[in-house]
Order: C-alpha cells, then sequence, then structure tokens
C-alpha cells in the first residue's frame, strides 16, 4: 500500500467509473484496474462492487472511503508542515543563556522574535559560559546568549557580537574614591571586591576577576561572593567593599545617597564594557536558528 493507491482508490470511489478515474490521475485503465486490485489484496478486503456496466462501494469501501481522505489530508498537512519547517517558520529551538542576560536588554531580542515568529516554540534554560558552549557543541542547545567568548571557547563555536553594557564600579558614598568621576584599573589595586556569582556562574567564570587581572594586571582581593545583587549593594553601602557590575544592574541605584556609581575606563581611555554574544554550533542544522539570525540581521 501507498499514498499514490490511495490517490486512485479516491479517484475511483468518487468517478465510480475506473476510466474516468485513470484520466484524471494520467495513468491507464489498465493500471488503474492493477492497482485497485492490488490495494484490496492488501488490505484483505473487496473495496468495489464491479462488472462491465457497473461499478459501486462495497460497505467496506464506504468506511474506507472516508479513513483514506483523513489520511490523505493528514499527508498534505504534514508536506505543508515539513515544508514550513525547513523554511524555519516553524518548529522549536533551543535556547540558553548566561547569569545576567534576564536582567539586560537583551531579552528583548526573543521577545520581539517571539512576537515575529509565534510558531516557533522557544525552550529556555539556564547554565555557566562553558556549560552553554559545551552544550551547542553536543548540539544539547541550538543558540545561546552569552558573554564574549575566547578563542578556546569559540573553537568550532559560531559567534557575532550583540550589544555591549558599560563595566561600572560600586563604591560607598564615603569611599576615598567617591569624588572622581571616572575610574581606571590602577584606582582598584588596593580594594577589597565583593563578586556577584548567581547559582549559575562558576568563580573560575568570573569575567570581573578577569578583566582585573588580564587589564589591570593584578589578582582582586575578593573578600565575599554573593548571587543577589541587593545584597552586594547593601554590602558595599556598609563599606565592606567594592564591586564591579554591568550598568544593566545598576542603572536605577544612580540615586542612592549611600552609594557611588562610576564608569571604568581603560589605558586608553575609552569606556570598558562587557560584550553579550549569540553563539551556535557551526554543525547545528535547526532552520529555525538561520531563521534567528536573519531577523537579528535585520532587526
Amino acid at each position: 500500500m501507498n499514498l499514490n493507491q490511495l490517490e486512485y482508490f479516491v479517484a475511483a470511489a468518487e468517478n465510480l467509473n475506473f476510466t474516468k478515474a485513470a484520466n484524471q490521475c494520467f495513468i491507464s485503465q489498465t493500471a488503474m484496474t492493477q492497482q485497485i486490485k492490488a490495494l484490496e489484496k492488501s488490505i484483505g478486503v473487496p473495496l468495489f462492487i464491479r462488472d462491465k456496466h457497473h461499478v459501486e462501494l462495497t460497505t467496506a469501501g464506504k468506511v474506507y472511503l472516508r479513513e483514506v481522505r483523513a489520511i490523505l489530508e493528514r499527508s498534505d498537512e504534514a508536506i505543508r508542515m515539513a515544508r514550513i519547517a525547513t523554511a524555519g517558520t516553524e518548529g522549536s529551538i533551543n535556547v540558553g543563556f548566561i547569569s545576567g542576560f534576564g536582567a539586560s536588554d537583551c531579552p528583548d531580542i526573543l521577545r520581539n522574535f517571539h512576537n515575529a515568529y509565534p510558531n516557533i516554540q522557544m525552550d529556555i534554560y539556564r547554565d555557566t559560559l562553558s556549560g552553554l558552549v559545551e552544550a551547542l557543541k553536543k548540539g544539547e542547545c541550538d543558540v545561546a546568549f552569552t558573554l564574549e567568548l575566547s578563542k578556546d571557547q569559540a573553537r568550532n563555536v559560531e559567534h557575532k557580537y550583540i550589544r555591549s553594557y558599560p563595566l561600572m564600579a560600586v563604591l560607598d558614598a564615603g569611599h576615598h574614591l567617591s569624588n572622581k568621576t571616572t575610574l581606571n584599573y590602577s584606582d582598584l589595586i588596593n580594594e577589597k571586591f565583593i563578586l556577584m556569582q548567581p547559582s549559575a556562574r562558576a568563580k573560575d567564570e568570573m569575567e570581573e576577576s578577569i578583566l582585573l587581572y588580564e587589564r589591570g594586571g593584578f589578582v582582586p582581593d575578593v573578600v565575599a561572593f554573593e548571587r543577589e545583587p541587593e545584597t552586594i549593594l547593601l554590602m558595599i553601602s556598609l563599606g565592606m567593599g567594592i564591586a564591579l557590575m554591568p550598568e544593566y544592574i545598576v542603572r536605577h541605584h544612580h540615586k542612592n545617597p549611600d552609594l557611588k556609581i562610576l564608569p571604568i575606563e581603560k589605558d586608553d581611555g575609552t569606556a570598558e564594557t562587557l560584550s553579550f554574544e549569540i553563539a551556535w554550533s557551526k554543525n547545528n542544522s535547526n532552520p529555525a536558528v538561520d531563521r534567528l539570525l536573519a531577523w537579528l540581521e535585520d532587526n
């Protein structure tokens, strides 16, 4: 049994004339008769009562006609859905993100993409930077929104810049550096640091520590790791240390009289930033990924 035989059967059942059905299907009458006989043999029941002058459906044939029409409709719908999925306008996409992504403006990307393509289901989960890269390479994650990848992390992974946020130093209002308008890394060498460590970020992925070491030239004196930004800000206001935070976390705290928030500058006088990227595996064949990347390119 195959779809062609089912289509021939429907044509014969609707015309109740094998010659007309054969012409409709662009085959010979002999071929039509042979295909119907083969279909009846495969299902084990007669579908037509026929003689030289008369053709009609058996009771089994009438039941079978109803079911076959449903099968052919489902087949057409399956083809349509497959073609749509190939175009990337339906289907699903597994999206990973790193801690901090949710507090930034970047979720607007997913929100707007979902509004543009509501038939693409998004499964979203959080992981560490290294965990996301590993998931991309294993095919467990289609795309990841993460911080800028290093050369080692980017091996066999494509990545595209999305946007950057200024890196800010957060001090207590009475801190000896609070009278400055900007800070550079050399200002921070002797400071005690409180670093933000949400549950999804490992200590060896602390971008603040990496920046202080690679660009500031010193290993920071870290006195505490805390998960919640509000707790860190309270600790800073009590004079327990300072913190480096991306602008999107502290943008609503500039009027806090107990805190001083200052931008960090690089040695060349430009603003220090943390950059978000979207990353995906070079071997990923999910058409929804191509659709998302094309949408990002246009928006």
